[in-house]
């Protein structure tokens, strides 16, 4: 994904849930404390809001700050990020079964792990 790509999810993301709440520029640009031109800029993807700025935003419309990095699903970037994400998660279970395999393998010379003593029943 590109620089520009990112920055139109972010605009869209602000954009639409400004909207949502309905919103002016000019209202959430005062309650996040930047300048209603800033405000503008950042929906049009003219300028690159900070992490600060992000987080700001963010709050003030009741959201965490990673939510609007992630592209919606009428996003042209939401099958790509969804591949990713699959991708991810397979990475990691086959990770998570491998290192599984290679522990048990280390462990086998030792023996069984040692397991508890179950309580007596005292019937």
């Amino acid at each position: 994904m590109q620089g520009w790509q990112l920055q139109e999810i972010i605009a869209g993301n602000i954009r639409r849930v400004r909207k949502e709440m309905e919103f002016t520029q000019a209202e959430l640009a005062e309650r996040a404390g930047i300048s209603s031109g800033y405000m503008c800029d950042i929906e049009r993807s003219r300028r690159w809001p900070s992490a600060d700025i992000i987080t700001r935003l963010a709050e003030v419309l009741k959201m965490d700050p990673f939510q609007l990095l992630l592209p919606t699903e009428d996003s042209p970037y939401f099958d790509r990020h969804r591949t990713l994400t699959s991708f991810s998660r397979q990475v990691k279970e086959a990770f998570e079964e491998k290192m599984s395999e290679v522990f048990d393998n280390m462990m086998q010379p030792y023996g069984p792990m040692r397991k508890e003593k179950e309580p007596e029943d005292k019937s």
